[in-house]
């Protein structure tokens, strides 16, 4: 027994409609796809890489500024190096103020304090005396064998020497110039070769009107030291 096929109509039109359907949409898609191209409209893709090649001026951010213009950085907040040479111009009367602590700066002898009284030679600063401030000094010499003043003026005598370079004993008196004189060393004897030192510190031993000396005989030898 022979079975009839029956043609069923609306169902294949269904199908030829889908597929020209998806003809038509894919088309459509290629045609918009070119014309984003060609007319400069945004693309935006889900996924995958687009290679796009752009030529002529190029406009960038910030500004909108070609290419070929340098874009300005601001440094205004971190510090920035400078090479070569910085000129500084004073726009006030005031003078500039420089900071010197990380240099070494030279001092100005203006600037220091006044010396103490005193007499000051390079390594020896003399104390402070009741006398001036007039160096008194006498060199090596012998001392005189009848009564001489050796200073003329009140000195505050810092140190004495005294040496017996004979062979025999002597005796040295030692006092000050006033109208009566006081004694300090009165026939004091110095054995022959013997040396003595008296220092006077710190503020000297004074002898108003000057010193006087006298030996009782040649050989005694002597320097002294003072202010006045």
């Amino acid at each position: 027994m022979k079975r009839v096929m029956k043609w069923e109509a609306p169902k294949w039109a269904a199908v030829g409609l889908l597929l020209f359907a998806v003809t038509l949409g894919s088309w459509m898609g290629k045609l918009r796809a070119q014309q984003m191209q060609s007319g400069g409209q945004a693309v935006t893709v889900s996924s995958g890489t687009i290679t796009a090649n752009q030529g002529g001026t190029w406009t960038v951010q910030p500004g909108n500024t070609a290419n070929t213009t340098a874009w300005k950085v601001d440094g205004s907040a971190v510090t920035q190096p400078v090479s070569g040479t910085l000129t500084v111009q004073q726009s006030t009367a005031s003078n500039l103020k420089v900071d010197p602590s990380g240099v070494t700066s030279p001092v100005s002898l203006a600037s220091l304090p006044a010396l103490p009284a005193g007499t000051s030679k390079i390594g020896v600063t003399y104390p402070y005396t009741s006398c001036g401030t007039t160096a008194y000094t006498a060199a090596l010499q012998a001392a005189p064998t009848a009564s001489t003043a050796i200073a003329s003026a009140t000195t505050c005598l810092l140190i004495l020497n005294l040496s017996n370079t004979s062979a025999g004993a002597l005796t040295i008196t030692v006092s000050d110039n006033a109208g009566t004189p006081v004694n300090f060393l009165n026939a004091v004897t110095l054995n022959a070769g013997e040396t003595r030192t008296y220092a006077f510190a710190p503020g000297g031993a004074k002898f108003s009107s000057g010193i006087k000396m006298q030996a009782s005989g040649s050989g005694i030898t002597y320097t002294a030291e003072g202010l006045q």
